[in-house]
């Protein structure tokens, strides 16, 4: 990738949007077709909790997911590694009980320890796990982030969050002071001057975030998780969510959680942390579309998506 590319490119292969980036800045173009989902999910009458789960090429691809899913909750249970639904995952957890219907991929939580050893498990490759890989990646943008991937379905992965440990329990107050300050280094001027030359070099955004981590927000003491200090979602990935930073209480102990006739984990207080991201997660919002796979997928996928999800047949 040279230089020019970093700081400007189109990406025509997205299957539901064309993007064009301009010094790290993305805009988006839907194709045709997708705001009309949108609509008639927005516009739907019935109970919420009662829409339609998904169906043909894009139910398949929930079932790909659920699948990596459970192959990661495995390997995670037989390496002492604690993780938990979050995000898009956890809200369709509490509001449909498995993949909200235009869901297409799924996010993940898990502290920053769990999140370093099991980048080193899947280093060598795990046996039997062969077309599983696990990487930093940072999409092309100033984030970062652990995604476990299939080597042949380009569009079935598993967001893995890291979370990150603060040194003390925060006072709402101390919470809002800390939600901004996290908002401002993410956006300070001198990291969009220099965010092209960071672009495809994940480490390095690792590095920087870690440095700014320390220095800003810890400020030279050592977290102890014995003291249940909040949790923090930092800079690894730049959130639109305005909370950042959470109650070691809402989070521990994990409790488990129904999820497509399965149990995964999920966070203490999942109301609330849902009710911090989204605010009113019984409402709708404007994203009612998959947002990374194509809901038709081409011949040759759908095939190899056939023969992943086999084992998963009744559940479509």
């Amino acid at each position: 990738m040279g230089i020019f590319s970093k700081i400007f490119n189109i990406d025509t292969k997205s299957s539901n949007r064309i993007i064009l980036t301009i010094l790290g800045i993305k805009i988006k173009f839907f194709r045709p077709g997708y705001k009309n989902q949108a609509s008639e999910f927005i516009n739907y009458q019935g109970d919420i909790t009662q829409i339609p789960k998904a169906t043909g090429g894009l139910r398949k691809v929930q079932l790909a997911n659920l699948k990596m899913l459970c192959i990661f909750d495995k390997l995670c249970k037989e390496n002492g590694i604690e993780y938990w639904l979050d995000y898009g995952n956890l809200l369709g957890a509490v509001r449909h009980k498995g993949f909200i219907p235009w869901d297409d991929d799924v996010d993940l939580s898990l502290m920053r320890k769990d999140g370093e050893k099991l980048y080193n498990l899947f280093k060598d490759g795990i046996p039997g796990y062969e077309d599983l890989y696990l990487e930093y990646n940072n999409n092309g943008r100033n984030k970062c982030l652990l995604k476990l991937k299939h080597k042949k379905l380009c569009n079935i992965a598993l967001d893995l969050f890291m979370m990150d440990l603060y040194y003390k329990k925060t006072t709402p107050e101390e919470k809002e002071a800390l939600n901004k300050l996290i908002r401002y280094l993410y956006n300070r001027p001198i990291d969009k001057i220099t965010r092209p030359f960071y672009l495809g070099n994940p480490k390095r955004i690792l590095n920087r975030m870690a440095k700014t981590y320390e220095k800003y927000i810890m400020k030279g003491n050592i977290a102890n998780p014995t003291t249940e200090p909040s949790v923090v979602c930092y800079l690894d990935y730049p959130h639109s969510h305005i909370h950042r930073v959470y109650d070691w209480e809402d989070i521990y102990p994990l409790k488990e959680i129904e999820y497509e006739g399965l149990k995964f984990p999920c966070p203490n207080n999942s109301e609330k942390i849902l009710e911090l991201v989204y605010g009113n997660y019984m409402k709708l919002r404007g994203d009612c579309y998959p947002r990374h796979a194509s809901s038709q997928p081409n011949p040759e996928t759908e095939k190899t998506l056939n023969e992943f999800i086999s084992d998963l047949a009744d559940k479509m």
